[in-house]
């Protein structure tokens, strides 16, 4: 259900002539506690919306300072982004009932 994006690899490095220097030593100082750490960034879509935009930046720099980051785009009938779209708004504080029917759907397509 899950079909992985090909994304590269930035060296944060090449940002010294636009950021202070002491921002770049920052962020590696930080990365490397994560170094290695597996992150997996799951989104419905690789186009349009600020989700896609930040991620298509964001993976390749995260890659950069070590971290073994990836992007998946999960695929699913109009039911099933109904129910995100509904869950999304529940972790918004939106009041939302998540029914055996509908768990069941969400969880088919997360296998």
């Amino acid at each position: 259900m899950l079909e992985k994006l090909s994304l590269s690899t930035k060296d944060i490095k090449k940002y010294r002539l636009v950021l202070e220097s002491e921002v770049i030593d920052e962020v590696e100082k930080l990365a490397r506690d994560l170094k290695g750490i597996r992150l997996c960034h799951i989104n419905s879509t690789p186009f349009g919306g600020g989700v896609a935009e930040l991620l298509f930046s964001h993976i390749p720099l995260m890659r950069g300072v070590g971290i073994d980051a990836d992007w998946q785009i999960i695929r699913g009938d109009r039911r099933f982004f109904t129910i995100t779209k509904s869950l999304h708004n529940a972790l918004q504080g939106a009041k939302y009932l998540l029914e055996d029917k509908t768990k069941r759907v969400y969880l088919a397509n997360n296998k």
